[in-house]
C-alpha cells in the first residue's frame, strides 16, 4: 500500500510545460495586441437633395474602411432595396442593387436620385474612395454606371 501512495501523490502533482528548446526568458512575452473592431452598420450622412443638404449623422471617432458596414447602414434606412457590396478596385466600390425593379421603376427620379446620392456621400467617406459604380438593371427612372463623390460638392454640410 505504501508503494500505490507514493505513485499517486507522485503522479498528482501539477503539470510541467514541455521544454520546446526556448531560451528566451518571461520578458519576451508579447503584450495583447489591442484589436478595435468597426461597426458593422455606419451611416456618415443622410440627404435633402431638394436643399442639396448632407446631415452628418455619425461622426467617426475611428476610420471605417470596410465598404460593407457602410452598406449595411444604407440597407437599414432603405430595407426595400437590397445593396450588396461587390468589390474595391483602385477608388471605386463596386456595388448591385438586387431589387432594381422597385428601385429603378417605382421609386420615382427624385427617389432613386436621393438613394444614389445617399449612396454615394456615404460609401465616398471610406479612405481612397471616390467613384461608386452601381450594377443593376435599367428601369424608367435609373441607369446604372459610375457615380463621383465630386458631384455632391455643392451639397452644405449639416450636423444633426
Amino acid at each position: 500500500m505504501p508503494f500505490l501512495l507514493i505513485v499517486f501523490i507522485s503522479c498528482s502533482g501539477p503539470d510541467k510545460p514541455a521544454d520546446t528548446g526556448n531560451t528566451s526568458d518571461s520578458t519576451d512575452i508579447l503584450e495583447p495586441e489591442t484589436v478595435m473592431e468597426q461597426p458593422d452598420t455606419v451611416l456618415f450622412w443622410t440627404v435633402d437633395i431638394e436643399q442639396k443638404v448632407k446631415t452628418r449623422v455619425y461622426k467617426d471617432t475611428m476610420t471605417i474602411t470596410e465598404p460593407q458596414s457602410i452598406i449595411n447602414g444604407i440597407n437599414s434606412i432603405y430595407p426595400s432595396i437590397r445593396l450588396e457590396f461587390l468589390k474595391v478596385s483602385g477608388d471605386t466600390v463596386y456595388a448591385h442593387i438586387d431589387s432594381s425593379s422597385t428601385f429603378a421603376n417605382d421609386m420615382g427620379s427624385f427617389g432613386t436620385f436621393e438613394y444614389i446620392s445617399t449612396v454615394v456621400l456615404n460609401l465616398t467617406m471610406l479612405p481612397g474612395i471616390n467613384y461608386v459604380n452601381f450594377d443593376f438593371r435599367e428601369g424608367s427612372h435609373a441607369t446604372p454606371g459610375v457615380f463621383a463623390k465630386t458631384s455632391y460638392d455643392a451639397y452644405k454640410e449639416k450636423e444633426e
